[in-house]
């Protein structure tokens, strides 16, 4: 399963690198709510149906919205939108990545560190 998953974002990688998509590219503080850590990186927003059809699967509920954060080469954090209303707001955006962690996704930078 986690080798699908890993050849799954790879090849999402790839996809997005090659061609021009519909995503919404966003700055975000992203803070992982099992440590508190911070992290000041660029998410990608898309629609579940998108990922589903990015990686010719059917992993992805297509009504959610995504949060895709790719932290190097192959390593990427796929995190499920609590709301599928709407974007990543500076009030903060929560929701849980593929291994079931939580997040919060925020585009207010003025606490991120």
């Amino acid at each position: 399963m986690k080798s699908r998953i890993a050849a799954a974002l790879l090849s999402l990688g790839l996809t997005l690198t090659s061609c021009a998509h519909a995503y919404e590219v966003v700055e975000v503080c992203a803070t992982y709510l099992g440590t508190g850590k911070k992290y000041k990186v660029e998410t990608r927003v898309y629609q579940g149906s998108e990922l589903n059809s990015k990686t010719n699967s059917f992993d992805y509920n297509s009504f959610s919205k995504y949060a895709v954060i790719f932290w190097g080469p192959g390593q990427a954090s796929v995190i499920e939108l609590d709301l599928s209303i709407g974007g990543i707001s500076a009030f903060g955006s929560t929701g849980s990545d593929q291994r079931g962690y939580k997040w919060e996704l925020s585009t207010s930078m003025m606490f991120c560190y």
